[in-house]
């Protein structure tokens, strides 16, 4: 009998949430430091270049990072795990996002997804968030070697605000089903 109401939005913005109780427990990709809240690794992920299949790149069995430069890059907005991710792998390999030609930056996976579909530009995202464009062949994902794509989603809650006990079950749900 609990019906429960979902918020997508980046993590600075679901942790905002979490702060000011309007959400009681979160999922989010980034940590995120000092700030009154507990945050649990939930599972691993590891992005990849999504591509449009017609693209020059798209049947290449290895892609380099030096083989993207040039190519239009769309990427998440300033608050995103995402593009947190992003720039922390790009420096632990001594580059940085203006070596991108960044070409948009939007505020949702799926306005992401629609720009590369349309031809806007590449992205780096998770397969899991194009995994029917994936399994349908109307989009390409990608490793890149040489940079480390791997992040985590972390089950996010206040740490001085206890939970309901929907919002508990749903914690231990999300914890039996997907914690490593």
């Amino acid at each position: 009998d609990v019906y429960p109401a979902m918020r997508v939005g980046d993590t600075v913005d679901i942790v905002g949430g979490i702060l000011n109780g309007e959400l009681d427990i979160g999922v989010v990709g980034a940590r995120l430091p000092n700030r009154p809240i507990v945050q649990q690794k939930l599972l691993e992920d590891e992005m990849r270049l999504i591509l449009p299949p017609a693209h020059r790149l798209s049947e290449r069995a290895h892609i380099t990072l030096e083989m993207l430069v040039g190519e239009r890059f769309i990427l998440r907005e300033t608050g995103s795990g995402t593009l947190k991710s992003i720039t922390e792998s790009l420096k632990a390999i001594g580059r940085q996002l203006d070596d991108l030609h960044i070409v948009a930056e939007l505020g949702s996976t799926e306005a992401v997804v629609s720009g590369v579909k349309s031809g806007v530009g590449l992205s780096i995202i998770s397969p899991v968030a194009v995994s029917e464009e994936l399994q349908a062949g109307t989009l390409v994902a990608l490793p890149i070697e040489g940079i480390d794509l791997k992040r985590s989603f972390y089950l996010t809650h206040h740490k001085y605000r206890s939970l309901s006990p929907p919002a508990q079950a749903f914690r231990q749900y999300l914890l039996e089903t997907y914690s490593p």
